[in-house]
C-alpha cells in the first residue's frame, strides 16, 4: 500500500505539468489525444498484465492495432500510375464537356503553432487559363492545342469516364466531367490529387 502511495505522489508533479501543457483547449485537440497512463495508475487493476488499451477516437469509430494497414491500403504499380490504360476504341467526348472552363486551383489549408496555440492559415486559390473542348475532341488551353485521348487510371470509379489534357510540355492533367455538378475536375498526372476545378 505504501508504494502505491508513492508511486501517485511520485506522478503527480508530472500530471500538473502535463496539464499546463495541454492548455489551450484547441491545442489539444489539433496535437494529440488525451492520454489514458495517468488515470491508469490510480486504478488496482493496473498492476495486472492486461494489455494497453487503444488510443481513444470518435464515438463509432474503429481503431488499428498498432502496426496494421487500413482495409483499403492498395499497391500500386509506378509504371501504371504515370502510364494508365488507354481506352479502346474511342469514344465521343460526353457532351456535357463540350465549351469553355474557366479553371481555378483550389485554396489550400494548413496549420501552424507557436508552442501554446494553433493557428489555421489559408493560403488563397489561383486562376488558371481557361479550356475549351470541342465536339470532335479537340481542345485549346492555354497556348497548347490538342486532342482528348481518353484513359483509365489506377483511381478510376466505375461509371466515370477520364480524359489526358495537356497545358504545355511538361503539365498534363487527368480530366473528368462531372455531369451531376456541372463541372470538371483536373487531377495530376499518375498520383491523382485535385488539382484545379472547371466551371463555366
Amino acid at each position: 500500500m505504501l508504494a502505491v502511495s508513492f508511486v501517485v505522489l511520485a506522478c503527480a508533479p508530472a500530471i500538473a505539468q502535463t496539464g499546463q501543457w495541454s492548455q489551450p483547449t484547441k491545442t489539444e485537440q489539433w496535437s494529440q489525444p488525451p492520454q489514458l497512463q495517468p488515470q491508469a495508475q490510480t486504478r488496482p487493476q493496473a498492476q495486472s498484465p492486461a494489455p494497453t488499451p487503444p488510443a481513444p477516437g470518435k464515438p463509432g469509430q474503429s481503431q488499428p492495432s498498432l502496426g496494421s494497414r487500413p482495409a483499403t491500403t492498395q499497391q500500386v504499380d509506378p509504371l501504371a500510375m504515370d502510364n494508365p490504360e488507354v481506352v479502346q476504341p474511342q469514344g465521343k467526348v460526353p457532351a456535357g464537356m463540350v465549351g469553355r472552363w474557366n479553371l481555378w486551383v483550389p485554396g489550400g489549408i494548413w496549420y501552424s503553432t507557436d508552442g501554446s496555440r494553433i493557428y489555421r492559415n489559408y493560403t488563397q486559390g489561383a486562376a488558371m487559363n481557361s479550356l475549351t473542348i470541342r465536339a470532335n475532341g479537340t481542345y485549346s488551353w492555354g497556348g497548347t492545342t490538342g486532342r482528348l485521348t481518353e484513359i483509365r487510371p489506377w483511381f478510376a470509379q466505375p461509371g466515370e469516364r477520364y480524359f489526358a489534357v495537356q497545358l504545355d510540355a511538361d503539365l498534363k492533367y487527368m480530366a473528368r466531367h462531372d455531369a451531376g455538378k456541372g463541372k470538371i475536375d483536373l487531377f495530376f498526372w499518375g498520383v491523382g490529387g485535385h488539382a484545379a476545378t472547371g466551371t463555366r
